[in-house]
């Protein structure tokens, strides 16, 4: 399948990222032990970084069953975009049960909220066949999930017990 080594390379960089939480969880502290700013935090980490996993894996899964090119795309980034919608509002969620306000500290934040939702409604977009480029969108989204991930697991490994 075309793209299966870049989709398999990130499938492997979001498993070594989930990998690598464990060790740190398991050495760290307790999920207790947590305060709910850090939960918020360990659970964007785990969901986006799942996404990218399950996300890298769909085309190859979804050609089994199709060898329509565009299908395969098609879905692929309608279940990225089920995925992150799903994190999206389960991240919400939280936030609201825990009643954790926003921080907003700088344009990363103020980025990282409109780029969420815009890729959401592109996959979206892109399931409907109304964008040309599936196959750099599903990389695209793919790539912002582990982002999101990858820089929550950095908050997570710096956190000082206090």
């Amino acid at each position: 399948m075309e793209y299966s080594d870049l989709l398999n390379t990130l499938a492997q960089i979001a498993l070594g990222t989930l990998g690598f939480t464990g060790v740190v969880v398991a050495l760290k502290n307790n999920a207790d032990d947590l305060d709910n700013h850090e939960k918020i935090r360990f659970q964007a980490l785990v969901t986006t970084t799942l996404t990218a996993l399950v996300g890298s894996l769909l085309p190859q899964v979804i050609s089994i069953a199709t060898e329509d090119t565009s299908q395969i795309w098609r879905l692929a980034n309608l279940g990225v975009g089920l995925m992150h919608l799903a994190n999206f509002g389960s991240i919400i969620y939280t936030a609201v049960k825990y009643k954790v306000k926003p921080e907003t500290r700088g344009i990363k934040e103020i980025l990282d909220t409109i780029i969420g939702p815009a890729l959401i409604l592109c996959h979206f977009i892109a399931a409907l066949g109304y964008i040309p480029w599936l196959k750099l969108l599903l990389v695209i989204g793919i790539l912002q999930q582990l982002y999101i991930g990858i820089s929550n697991f950095l908050v997570f490994i710096s956190w000082k017990k206090s």
